[in-house]
């Protein structure tokens, strides 16, 4: 069962009246109640995005290989306290302060880390950067099809987030005296 509440509120950026703030709640399967929350400026175009996992969760790891094209369906949850790593692309994402949850699969992962790669690439000084940024998409392109085998890993010190999938490991973290996450 889905519930929405569309609100209007200031936009956070530029203060302007009228901004929509949509809540999404929905079940997913496997997964449980999540909220997700959007935020959208008509004035300026601030948007900003999170998912919240409606129910406690333990801080955790997920780990899929990727090794077919069947693998882009595979759903993806990411809370903005999550960070992403693709080892093989030496690709790891970090939340921010403006980090943004979403709910996407294998594929939009991959499009989300190319769109980053292809920035990266307008704003390289060197032609080494430029070109190494275009071997980055290429290898991307290879996983999308099946063509590459690589390893999508999350991990979310809130629990939050998830690989909804039979081929995804879960490891379930706990902090150590130093205050880090450790496996268990």
């Amino acid at each position: 069962m889905q519930s929405k509440v569309v609100l209007k509120t200031h936009c956070p950026a530029c203060g302007q009246e009228g901004a929509k703030l949509e809540f999404l709640q929905t079940r997913i399967p496997y997964f449980g109640e999540v909220m997700e929350s959007v935020l959208l400026c008509g004035g300026c175009g601030y948007r900003n995005v999170d998912v919240m996992v409606l129910e406690q969760r333990e801080p955790a790891r997920y780990t899929l290989v990727i090794d077919s094209a069947e693998d882009m369906y595979i759903r993806v949850i990411r809370s903005s306290s999550a960070s992403i790593a693709v080892p093989e692309l030496g690709v790891e994402v970090t939340p921010g302060s403006e980090a943004e949850g979403f709910v996407s699969n294998v594929e939009g992962v991959l499009l989300r880390i190319a769109e980053a790669v292809r920035t990266a690439q307008r704003w390289a000084e060197s032609e080494s950067a430029r070109e190494r940024a275009s071997e980055l998409l290429a290898q991307i392109e290879e996983i999308r099809a099946g063509k590459r085998r690589a390893t999508l890993i999350i991990t979310d010190p809130t629990g939050n987030s998830a690989i909804v999938s039979g081929k995804a490991k879960k490891e379930v973290l706990h902090e150590n005296s130093a205050g880090e996450q450790e496996r268990s």
